[in-house]
């Protein structure tokens, strides 16, 4: 069980090709929330947003909204966490 922790949207194609069952993709950012939205159709795990990511009159609708004691929550559940910038 994997954290993926989505910060920008460089790296969003290497990260969902590695995503597994029992992962966690969480977004951190607004522009990524923007361009995930149309390929979560098919990922095998579940999406979540940090509150922040999520504010602005466009924010996608749909997710998972977590704050910073979700976050912890899931890192605490994950035996390991990935950073993605």
């Amino acid at each position: 069980m994997t954290l993926h922790m989505l910060f920008g949207s460089a790296q969003m194609e290497s990260c969902l090709a590695l995503l597994g069952t029992g992962d966690t993709l969480m977004v951190m950012d607004r522009d990524v929330l923007k361009s995930l939205s149309a390929a979560t159709v098919a990922l095998p795990c579940d999406v979540v947003v940090l509150e922040d990511a999520r504010s602005g009159p466009d924010a996608n609708e749909g997710f998972a909204l977590i704050d910073t004691a979700g976050w912890l929550e899931l890192v605490c559940q994950h035996t390991h966490s990935m950073s993605w910038y």
